[in-house]
């Protein structure tokens, strides 16, 4: 049985159920795939009760077991999208209200800036 952190005990349940709707479509994509659990597992370089708590949603399994799972069913690319810059709406409106904050702006004199368009 894994290990509790203060982490898992604490976790929302709002998030112990995207984890759970993830293990799910985890679960899905490799049945469309036709592949057996023990197939998916021995590919993955893990148990198969390893890939059954990934499957279950478990908070305790390693960001390495899912990016193993992911690589198995073809879907390494989905990692790009997580806490993508381009997606972080607070990130990107902090650093909004952090520009619109500045009065000065520095010199271009250093720099040579074509500013034909």
């Amino acid at each position: 049985m894994a290990r509790l952190s203060l982490g898992i005990e604490g976790m929302p349940n709002s998030l112990r159920k995207r984890l759970k709707m993830l293990g799910e479509q985890l679960s899905l994509a490799r049945k469309r795939r036709g592949l057996t659990m023990q197939d998916m597992a021995e590919r993955m370089f893990v148990t198969r009760k390893t890939l059954k708590r990934l499957e279950d949603g478990d908070p305790g399994c390693s960001i390495g077991v899912l990016s193993s799972a992911l690589m198995v069913l073809g879907l390494e690319e989905d990692l790009n999208h997580l806490a993508d810059p381009d997606t972080d709406h607070v990130g990107n409106a902090i650093d909004r209200s952090k520009y619109a904050k500045t009065k000065r702006v520095k010199s271009l004199k250093s720099k040579q800036v074509d500013m034909n368009f």
